[in-house]
This record gives C-alpha cells, structure tokens and sequence, in this order.
C-alpha cells in the first residue's frame, strides 16, 4: 500500500488562509463544517516576536484513532493509498471519532448531525474506481500561494512537530513537517 500524506514547509507559509478557503469551496463547507484551519502561535520575545502558522486537517492517520473509535465502522482507510474516509449513510453523529482524534480532524455538521472531516479530495486525486493517481492535487496544495503545502506519496512521517502537536507514535500521521530556516519553537 502506498501511503498519501502531507508536507508541510513551516517557513513557507505566512498564514493566508488560502489553503482553508479553497477546502471551503471545493468541498461546498462554507456554510458548513470546516475541515481545514490555520492555526497561529505567538512567542519569542517583546524585542524578536515571533509567528508560526500551522495548516491542520486530517493527516490520514497510518494508525487512525478515529477509525478504531468508530461503532459502526462508518470510518474506513482506503487500502491502496491510505485515505481515511467517513461513511456518511452509515455515520450516527455519535461524535467518539472527534473525542480520540489529536488533531480534531473530524467535525460535527449541525445541519447534517453527521461527522465530516477532509478526504483529501479523493474527487480529485484518485480516478473513478480509486484504483490510480490522477495527477491532480487536493484544492488546498493546489492553492497555497507561498507553496508551503504539497502532497505526495510516502511522504513518511517526519520532522519536528509543533509545539501542542500529538505524539507521532499515538497515529501516525501522514505529515511531514520541515522548519526550513525558522529556529525551533
């Protein structure tokens, strides 16, 4: 199996927020649940602050929480590429997969009263009968304008996380985090 996940180049992105727009619009969210955030942390000191910004999703866990907390198996990986998916016929709005996910990928949708969390636009990357690649990327590395973001296969599942970021071995994420020139947090 190959695994899809994330790269993130923490010194790349300045916090746009493009990234969470074009999930919005391409996921029809923007009256809905969100499934992409961008968190920003302060710090440094009152002569060299400093700002970190953190784009946050599903990482399409290697070990999802989510799935394993599921009572009606509404919550699947996908075997040939790793995609975590809900299954929103059989999705009861019972909310464990929010409580045991680190990373608070799945959101409730009010109007729905189903969970919902990003499917790394399975639409877009995988072809109709997900048995391949398209080329395509999800909308939200297609839109990063500081190109902070991108996806790929076997990204692994390294680099120094954030601050308030989960233990890897708890899921293992799909993401990799590359600080680039910025100092540790």
């Amino acid at each position: 199996m190959s695994q899809l996940g994330f790269s993130i180049n923490l010194a790349k992105c300045v916090g746009c927020r493009a990234c969470a727009v074009a999930c919005n619009a391409e996921l029809n969210t923007v009256k809905g649940t969100r499934y992409r955030t961008v968190v920003e942390k302060q710090g440094g000191t009152e002569t060299e602050p400093k700002r970190l910004f953190v784009t946050m999703s599903c990482f399409h866990c290697e070990e999802p929480a989510c799935l394993k907390s599921c009572p009606v198996d509404a919550i699947t990986k996908d075997n040939k590429f790793g995609i975590v998916l809900i299954d929103q016929d059989k999705c009861i709005g019972c909310k464990y997969c929010a409580k045991v996910c680190p990373y608070g990928a799945p959101r409730f949708n009010e109007t729905t009263k189903k969970m919902e969390k990003c499917t790394f636009c399975v639409h877009r990357v995988l072809n109709d009968d997900r048995s391949a690649l398209t080329g395509l990327k999800p909308a939200c590395v297609n839109t990063c304008i500081g190109k902070a973001l991108d996806f790929g296969e076997d990204v692994g599942n390294t680099g120094t996380v954030p601050s308030e970021f989960a233990p890897r071995n708890y899921t293992i994420p799909s993401v990799t985090f590359d600080w680039g020139w910025i100092e540790l947090w």
